[in-house]
């Protein structure tokens, strides 16, 4: 059974015409798995003196029946206080979309215009697992962030959450990253913006020891939409190349758009309130779609299992260290201005593209595509070492080759599923990295 943390707030006695139900607690996946239970969980609250003795919460999915929870009876409820509720009947319902409503009815509560809180969903029959990305507007001048950069770096250490630091009026600062910021209203530091605000619904704080417990709760959803990001650096030519791939696993309706971002990691720098030799990460050195990202990548009605693909270039700049590049990539669903993320993936940076020396032998690469083995020609009486990567940028294959020559026959190659892989062959002064597609076997 999953949890959901909603507060909602009920008034009773004299009615206000302030909104109460307040929704910085409250949480209700995006998209959510066919069939399967999630349960409704509520915190009820009072801003009214007379105090609440008894109520409960219904909800309703789209305009289905009213499921109404059991009552619930308290000491009183008044100010700050809230009481625990869990609804005795689960969300479950098939592939659909619509609206969850849920609400409180309460014992003398004369005021039921605040009472309720609405949540869009796709409830969807294929699904993939869902990662959670928090950026953070950071600055090397900011004297309370080390504490919550301290926070975002161990938060990065989960492989469902991606971190990415936006820098402000520092030597890390770029113009892309800083027109990207504008989308929220978040012009202090250090201030953290989880999932794209959700629509709004989830305004910016600098709560950073909150965010953990809040990714967590992101993490129980689940996306639409599978990212397979690669990043190859041409090491002499400087360009970064990136391809990304969005697979959406089902039909869905909105406004997509398609980004990724540079980070680098490692990357010494002063920092206000910290000691000497501070050492920043998730600096993001360039939002490569720009502030408003990719429209027209994503149709607006997706084709289940369709795939997009984009790819971007960037010549990077000498005085970046390649081997502490990373890539991450998202795709953002908007909606009257406001964005949402569907899902975040990251890759490695893989260099690529050395030139093979002129009185080097050449490697040979065959057959591309290939539906199995992979066959390299490599020069004679050398050792040879063979990698593969796979195109979020893991090592699938990793193979050294004594000194034979002549040709070396992968069978592992031929265990891979169907896809693009990146196979960097290093023999002697000879090296060749090229782009293999391996399709599905025909039997």
């Amino acid at each position: 059974m999953r949890h959901l943390s909603l507060a909602i707030a009920l008034l009773v006695g004299t009615a206000l015409s302030a909104q109460n139900a307040f929704l910085n607690n409250s949480f209700f996946p995006r998209y959510w798995k066919a069939n399967t239970d999630f349960l409704i969980a509520a915190r009820v609250r009072n801003s009214n003196a007379t105090p609440l003795i008894s109520f409960h919460v219904d909800w309703r999915w789209n305009n289905g029946p009213v499921q109404i929870g059991n009552w619930q009876s308290t000491t009183g409820i008044t100010g700050n206080q809230y009481w625990p509720y869990e609804h005795q009947i689960p969300f479950n319902q098939p592939a659909s979309a619509g609206v969850l409503k849920v609400w409180v009815v309460g014992s003398g509560d004369t005021d039921p215009s605040n009472d309720t809180l609405r949540f869009t969903v796709d409830v969807i029959g294929n699904w993939v697992a869902k990662s959670v990305l928090i950026e953070q507007y950071t600055g090397t001048w900011c004297q309370f962030c080390p504490a919550a950069n301290a926070a975002t770096n161990g938060l990065d250490v989960d492989p469902l959450i991606v971190v990415a630091k936006h820098h402000n009026m520092d030597e890390f600062t770029n113009q892309n990253s800083t027109d990207y910021w504008a989308w929220f209203n978040a012009n202090y530091s250090p201030a953290g913006v989880m999932e794209q605000e959700e629509f709004g619904t989830l305004p910016d704080d600098a709560a950073y020891d909150q965010w953990g417990a809040r990714a967590e709760q992101r993490k129980l959803g689940v996306s639409p939409a599978s990212i397979s990001v690669s990043a190859a650096f041409n090491e002499w030519t400087r360009l970064l190349t990136v391809d990304v791939n969005t697979t959406m696993t089902a039909v869905v309706n909105g406004t997509f758009i398609v980004n990724a971002y540079i980070l680098e990691d490692n990357l010494p720098g002063p920092q206000t309130n910290a000691p000497a030799g501070y050492i920043h990460h998730q600096v993001v050195r360039e939002v490569l779609g720009g502030p408003d990202g990719t429209a027209g990548v994503i149709p607006a009605t997706t084709v289940a299992n369709g795939s997009y693909d984009h790819q971007y270039t960037f010549t990077v700049p000498e005085q970046w260290n390649h081997n502490n590049l990373r890539v991450i990539a998202m795709v953002t669903e908007v909606r009257t201005g406001t964005l949402w993320t569907v899902n975040v993936a990251e890759a490695e940076v893989v260099a690529v593209g050395v030139e093979e020396s002129a009185s080097a032998e050449p490697i040979g690469l065959y057959p591309n595509p290939s539906d199995g083995p992979l066959w390299i020609h490599i020069p004679a009486n050398v050792p040879s070492h063979i990698r593969v990567f796979s195109s979020d940028g893991r090592c699938v294959i990793d193979h050294t080759f004594p000194a034979n020559g002549g040709t070396i026959r992968l069978d592992a190659f031929a265990d891979l599923p169907a896809g693009t892989y990146l196979v960097r062959v290093e023999a002697g002064k000879s090296i060749r990295s090229e782009r293999v597609v391996r399709i599905p076997t025909v039997r």
